[in-house]
């Protein structure tokens, strides 16, 4: 290969891993055909890093998926392949952060044009596509939690998450409330040198100032045990338009402090955590109000994926008809809630996205799953949870081009749904 002048053109370097019984026939000599450097050891510590990662895998066993993607969010593009004969496949591991997934069979002259643009997008400046659904699936991740975790076990779960993903040397979250000099730590990773349970204040003046400041401030670690090469990080939670928690990071010794990228992956990460502590309400006891911009921008990703892939989707709005009111017995609101999130959780699949919408609505993004299929899955939590209305949108559809057509056709079907006697569903015609 050359360049316009004449000059040879490094070719791009693509690592193989993963299970090698897994390989499609014939897939080395076809990558080396489309114009693949092709290794299959992991490069020198201080050599170049390979532009792309190419696993394959038998089939989408949870754990192992959740190990090869630990890193997605800093490492490049990872594609997956698998050899089972598996639809759901591509869907898990997309929601876990990979930039591209196939399952068998496999058309390699494909697969090729596939690794080709995900490079191209990780090179380019407008790479950012692969960032953002990293950000997301993580989110996701957290949101996914919630429905089968203690609050404080999503909380050490997002840092232990986080910590590994941004190879921090220790990551803490901070419960803070108004007025209160000292903040309670409720998770933490760290290298030996814990955090107590409550933290004054007085002795972190840095965190008082990121909390009336409402911006992460970066400093080199003074604290007792710290070398003086590494740095540490403040970053305030903001929920709701006040400060609900505090994330600490410390970096290891001579590491660079954190990019723009990685500060905004902690931000929206912490900020999912901190929504799903205190029984689903921000940790300053106000209304929870899921943000609906990360339901926007899974729409938008999804529309994106199925144009570009001619697959379907389907947008679900759920509606309980005996809502849980403010001045209900707190006890009995949270078991009938942890019951609900449970009982939808149970039926959801790891690419599955649930995100509250106005009061008690719950609004599901259902990947590769058609107008029928939904309403089967809304029927099964209807047999199981009396009091329940629903509305449903599947694209492709003639009037869909943004997501706010999306959410238009769903709350319409909602109206009509909860209009209807028997069944309840509402389907966007």
């Amino acid at each position: 290969m050359t360049g316009a002048a004449g000059e040879p053109l490094a070719l791009p370097r693509l690592l193989l891993d993963g299970d090698a019984s897994a390989r499609p026939d014939g897939l080395e000599r076809a990558l080396t055909r489309a114009g693949f450097h092709i290794g299959e050891a992991a490069p020198a510590p201080h050599g170049p890093p390979p532009d792309a990662l190419l696993t394959t895998l038998q089939a989408a066993d949870p754990e192992r998926l959740a190990e090869v993607l630990m890193h997605a969010a800093t490492e490049p593009p990872r594609v997956l392949v698998f050899a089972a004969e598996d639809r759901d496949a591509p869907a898990a591991a997309l929601a876990l952060g990979a930039a591209d997934a196939l399952a068998a069979p496999v058309h390699l002259p494909d697969l090729c044009a596939r690794l080709m643009a995900r490079i191209r997008e990780r090179q380019s400046p407008a790479g950012t596509p692969h960032e953002t659904r990293v950000r997301e699936s993580l989110r996701d991740f957290v949101q996914q939690a919630r429905a089968g975790l203690q609050p404080d076990e999503v909380a050490l779960a997002l840092v232990r998450r986080l910590g590994r993903a941004l190879g921090l040397a220790h990551c803490s979250f901070v419960v803070t409330r108004e007025g209160e000099d000292a903040g309670h730590v409720i998770a933490d990773l760290s290298d030996g040198r814990p955090e107590p349970v409550r933290l004054d204040f007085a002795r972190y003046p840095e965190i008082v100032e990121a909390i009336r400041g409402r911006r992460t401030l970066s400093m080199p670690d003074i604290h007792p045990g710290a070398s003086g090469d590494a740095f540490m990080m403040v970053m305030p939670v903001v929920v709701d338009d006040a400060v609900a928690g505090v994330l600490l990071m410390r970096g290891p010794e001579s590491a660079p402090g954190l990019s723009a990228a990685q500060l905004g992956l902690a931000g929206s990460l912490a900020e999912a955590a901190a929504r799903g502590l205190d029984g689903g309400r921000p940790m300053n006891g106000g209304p929870r109000v899921p943000p609906p911009a990360a339901l926007d921008r899974r729409l938008q990703e999804e529309l994106e994926r199925a144009r570009r892939y001619s697959l379907s989707f389907s947008l679900v709005l759920l509606h309980p008809e005996d809502p849980f009111e403010p001045g209900d017995d707190p006890v009995a609101e949270a078991r009938e809630r942890q019951v609900l999130a449970g009982l939808i959780r149970s039926e959801l699949r790891l690419p599955d996205f649930v995100s509250g919408y106005g009061g008690d609505d719950l609004a599901l993004v259902l990947p590769e799953t058609g107008a029928d299929g939904a309403r089967r899955w809304v029927v099964r939590i209807r047999e199981r949870l009396d009091g329940i209305a629903a509305g449903i949108v599947a694209y492709p559809h003639p009037s869909v081009t943004v997501p706010d057509d999306l959410l238009a056709l769903v709350e319409a079907a909602l109206r009509r749904g909860r209009a209807q006697a028997g069944e309840r569903i509402g389907v966007a015609e």
